[in-house]
């Protein structure tokens, strides 16, 4: 069985590659985006378990959560917006255009973890009638 994959997009490099380094070490494969243009195609392509989105990009993370949960190919991704700032609203708009999670930048050391576990459990088959 293959590793889950993640898609990566922020526009801060040191963050992306930080995020990527602790992806693969916890078994996921990983793609990135530091320009937030490719994220639609990369998503496509790649149909990730899991998308790591930052809010704040040249394209807004808002507009691209909702453009992945309205596309037929990507709208089953789990999708986790980051924010370098807790903001209520902001939250909340997310969740309703169909976030999964929501994290504030600086991750908490235990961020990759929830993402590992996440990206396995949309992979895995689900259990058969007969098992239960």
């Amino acid at each position: 069985m293959t590793a889950p994959t993640v898609l990566i997009s922020d526009d801060e490099p040191l963050v992306v590659s930080a995020l990527a380094r602790e992806a693969k070490r916890s078994g996921l494969v990983c793609v990135s985006d530091t320009t937030s243009e490719h994220v639609l195609e990369l998503a496509r392509k790649h149909r990730p378990a899991v998308i790591i989105l930052d809010i704040n990009q040249h394209q807004d993370g808002r507009d691209l959560l909702a453009q992945l949960k309205k596309d037929p190919v990507t709208r089953d991704s789990k999708v986790i917006m980051l924010s370098g700032v807790e903001d209520q609203f902001t939250r909340h708009v997310c969740f309703e255009l169909g976030a999964d999670d929501y994290e504030v930048k600086p991750c908490d050391p235990t961020f990759m973890a929830r993402i590992a576990r996440m990206a396995a459990a949309a992979v895995r088959p689900p259990a058969s009638p007969e098992a239960a």
